[in-house]
């Protein structure tokens, strides 16, 4: 996991861009120091120019998703108790809070027929995710399964947010007690939309009863944590999982690119009524550094009603001292069981 907190810029001109040429401007990256980070600029910029030269005109694929390391400031290590580093905290483009790990296996999962819970709602990505899987069952299917003591379809547990016993099957109870369909409430549209998306990866979860998993909803779809998963972000083993799962491709892209999984910690601005931060790090003056302050401090107000996500279910086997660690501060930062609305 590459995260360099050393960057400089160099530029120069290029006759080939535009009809009377321009300036080309290009970022060096290091972890060591910035004499170094000026070298790679440099070296790339020619590089860059060259390849102008050659081309006549700039590479694509310079969005989101480049073939560089991350620019974003260390906000906060994980260690372990040894001393290990499990991760960090990072401030991406957007001013948002990132938790990046490449111990923790994480997985994004974009659903749109979910972005309606919170008081802004939106999707994450371009991704169908799981919203174009195949999710067959729903409410009908596990009421069925409750009120027949059919077998239960996937290995969830009850979260802490929802701390109510699990009822025994009806078959386990006195037929006075027996739950019948006409007595059980309703769900709403967005709590049966939900049901149906989680199953795939309940069934994931069955699928293997050696990983735990936990899932939680987001604001846009679903975030899974599976446990004792085994794969380096880099590794097939990883975008098999991720794949299976539904992830988002451009976040499968990500984690391979960048050798770590990332899991949003803070709301989306626009989602807490926010425009994006004018200025990106590092900053290239004082004026730049003390306005993105400014705008932190509101951003930051902005988001005290809303949580990022909350857990839906937890099961399969306990998470190592390391992975618990990361867990415990994801959790927490999440304000997972705020009971806030998501963003």
């Amino acid at each position: 996991m590459e995260i360099p907190q050393y960057w400089a810029t160099a530029s120069g001109f290029s006759p080939h861009l535009g009809a009377e040429g321009g300036e080309l401007v290009v970022w060096g990256w290091s972890q060591t120091s910035e004499f170094d980070a000026q070298g790679v600029a440099r070296s790339r910029l020619a590089e860059a120019l060259e390849r102008v030269a050659v081309e006549g005109g700039l590479p694509d694929g310079r969005g989101y998703y480049p073939r560089m390391p991350l620019r974003e400031p260390i906000l906060e290590e994980v260690a372990s108790s040894s001393g290990h580093r499990l991760g960090v905290v990072t401030r991406n483009r957007m001013g948002c809070e990132v938790l990046c790990s490449d111990v923790l296996f994480i997985a994004d999962v974009d659903v749109p027929e979910l972005g309606g819970e919170g008081d802004a709602g939106g999707g994450d990505t371009a991704s169908d995710g799981v919203g174009g899987a195949s999710v067959g069952g729903g409410f009908l299917t596990r009421l069925w399964r409750v009120v027949s003591g059919g077998p239960e379809p996937t290995p969830m547990t009850t979260s802490p947010q929802d701390p109510r016993p699990q009822d025994p099957r009806p078959q386990d109870r006195p037929a006075s007690e027996v739950v019948r369909a006409a007595d059980l409430p309703a769900p709403t549209d967005q709590e049966s939309v939900e049901r149906r998306a989680c199953e795939p990866v309940w069934a994931f979860a069955q699928r293997h009863p050696e990983l735990g998993v936990r899932v939680y909803r987001t604001a846009a779809g679903l975030r899974v944590i599976v446990t004792g998963a085994q794969a380096p972000p880099m590794s097939p083993r990883a975008r098999d999982l991720l794949t299976e799962l539904s992830s988002d491709p451009l976040y499968v892209e990500l984690c391979a690119t960048h050798d770590s999984y990332r899991a949003r910690l803070t709301p989306k601005p626009f989602r807490v009524d926010w425009g994006a931060p004018s200025w990106r790090w590092p900053f290239a003056d004082e004026r730049a550094r003390q306005g993105h302050e400014e705008w932190l401090a509101q951003y930051r107000q902005k988001c005290d009603g809303y949580a990022v996500c909350r857990l839906v279910s937890a099961s399969g086997a306990i998470p190592t001292v390391d992975e618990q660690r990361l867990i415990a501060l994801h959790d927490a930062r999440c304000r997972v069981g705020s009971g806030l609305p998501l963003a």
